[in-house]
This record gives C-alpha cells, structure tokens and sequence, in this order.
C-alpha cells in the first residue's frame, strides 16, 4: 500500500463521490444538456477533486471546497463545450434524456437557471443545493449581502420565467 500514494486518500475520495455524487450531477446539467457531456463533466470534475484531495487541508468546509472545485470546473469545461458545440446547445432540448413531460415545471426551471449568466447560474445552484450566503461566498468570492441581493433578484426572475412559461404551454 505504502507504493500507491493515491491509495491513502482513495477511501476519502469515495465518500466524497458518494456524499456529493448526486448534487455534482445536478450541478452538470444545469450547465450541459447532452447526457454525454454531462457525463463527461462529471468525470472531470471527480479528476479534479481527485488531484486536489492531498492538498485540502480543512481551512473551509468540506462542502464549500467540493462545490468550489465543482463550479470552477464546470464553468470551464461548459464555456469550451458552448464553443465548440454553439449549435448543437439550444436551449429547446430537454435538459435530461430521461426527464418526461410528467415534471414540466422542472424542465421550464431548469431551462431558465440555463439562460442564467454563469455566476447568476452558479449562485443558484448552490443556493437550491442548500448552501448558505457564507458558504456560496466561500465558493465564488462573492460578499455574502451581494449574494442575497442576487438571490432574490433572480428568484423573482426564475418565478416570472416559470410562470410565462406554464400560462404558454
């Protein structure tokens, strides 16, 4: 064991994947809509927190660290993805293959969080993730009173885009 240096923080890893697996997919596809470059971000994403775990020494939480790493990949990977796939990005797709018409309020919500700019989006899935204003500032350098602000400016946003959205369909 004392020859795979990856072999200590292996069992963290996984507890991390497993802890946070769920809400990092979220997390891809709100960002992405095709399946496959969703789950493509997924695996960069794990790469990365991968190679970062020997280095996080606790100074922020755990979750904080976990969705800074996150959002900072995401972001990049979506920015080049959105470049080299511009036409194949329309936001008229379902954001998730397997998403029936059965949740249409999910899919117009998820639509409207998509058309976000990338830090509006990135507040607001960490907000629907259950972080704080303290520790969505810990993950995008954001004050914490700015991040309300945003917050409730873009809830009453995403409301009306919903509601628009509901009264056409």
């Amino acid at each position: 064991m004392a020859n795979n240096p990856g072999s200590d923080h292996e069992p963290r890893f996984l507890r991390l994947l497993d802890g946070y697996g769920q809400a990092l997919r979220r997390l891809c596809a709100a960002y992405l809509q095709s399946s496959g470059d969703r789950q493509d971000l997924f695996q960069e994403i794990a790469a990365a927190l991968w190679s970062a775990l020997p280095s996080f020494r606790g100074a922020s939480s755990e979750r904080t660290w976990v969705y800074r790493i996150a959002h900072n990949v995401a972001y990049s990977y979506a920015k080049k993805r959105r470049r080299q796939y511009q036409s194949e990005l329309q936001m008229d797709a379902l954001p998730d293959d397997r998403m029936a018409p059965e949740k249409p309020r999910r899919r117009v919500l998820l639509e409207a969080v998509q058309q976000l700019d990338a830090i509006d989006r990135q507040v607001v899935l960490l907000y629907l993730e259950g972080l704080s204003a303290g520790e969505i500032e810990q993950v995008t350098g954001l004050s914490a009173n700015s991040i309300n602000v945003r917050l409730s400016r873009l809830r009453r946003r995403l409301a009306s885009i919903v509601m628009s959205k509901e009264v056409r369909e």
